[in-house]
């Protein structure tokens, strides 16, 4: 069994308050790919996913999506959003965006919690549950420009975290494609690989499973997460790049 510091103070009674009445309800949003989604839960169980538009941006789509949920929500039952979910990065820098400004004014406007939740470990939390007897996962999203974001995760660490810390942005790091061509050609048969659908065809089809973080995955690490008491404030609330763009780039070797 692992070993855990207990929580005291605010986040203590946070946790006491959610094992004794259920998990608060709340919003999710995932942006950081073109498979952008959103999603409604309330004690740890999923009640209404909406996927957005493949062939919209985000941006001119979320906006309806989300004034449908919040009318499912209020007719569902009067107890309030506590919090609001989202992915904070790293992924589409226009996405991420357009994601992190709907959770802060969402979360102004409802005056609920905010929990940031790494795109990249919602994909890692679907091949775990997918694979059972994975010993390990990487996954991995295009950055573009002949990098990659990846993140690699033992089972062992996956379970410290959920049951510890809370903190499942570890593990991303940008990589270049021949950093993630060695990995998967030197991963064994108990490290499963996962890629976005442009990352798995172009890189070996027959070893990468395509997958893509969705706001269900948000929903419910983000409980995991705000079990542990870990909010953001919407002033602290800033997408996660990983890395500068190919504007900030150009600027530098001026």
């Amino acid at each position: 069994m692992t070993n855990c510091i207990s929580h005291s103070g605010e986040e203590g009674r946070l946790q006491r308050l959610q094992h004794a009445f259920g998990l608060p309800r709340q919003i999710a949003i995932e942006s950081s790919t073109r498979y952008a989604s959103l999603a409604l839960s309330a004690g740890g169980k999923i009640l209404r996913y909406i996927p957005l538009d493949r062939q919209s941006r985000p941006a001119a789509t979320i906006t309806v999506a989300l004034a449908e949920l919040l009318v499912q929500a209020r007719e569902q039952s009067e107890e309030p959003i506590r919090v609001v979910a989202v992915t904070d990065g790293p992924g589409s820098f226009t996405g991420l965006r357009v994601g992190v400004t709907t959770a802060k004014t969402l979360a102004y406007a409802l005056g609920c919690k905010l929990v940031a939740v790494d795109s990249l470990a919602c994909m890692v939390s679907i091949l775990f549950v997918a694979n059972p007897d994975a010993k390990a996962v990487t996954v991995a999203l295009n950055a573009y420009r002949g990098q990659l974001f990846i993140a690699t995760w033992t089972r062992d660490q996956w379970q410290i975290t959920n049951d510890c810390t809370g903190d499942f942005s570890t593990q991303s790091r940008v990589v270049d494609e021949a950093d993630w061509i060695a990995i998967v050609q030197s991963s064994s048969s108990g490290h499963v690989l996962g890629a976005e659908p442009s990352i798995a065809t172009k890189f070996d089809p027959g070893r990468v499973v395509e997958v893509v973080p969705t706001a269900i995955e948000v929903a419910l690490l983000g409980d995991v997460i705000a079990r542990h008491g870990i909010f953001v404030t919407p002033m602290e609330l800033l997408p996660r790049y990983l890395r500068e763009s190919a504007a900030e780039e150009k600027q530098k070797q001026k």
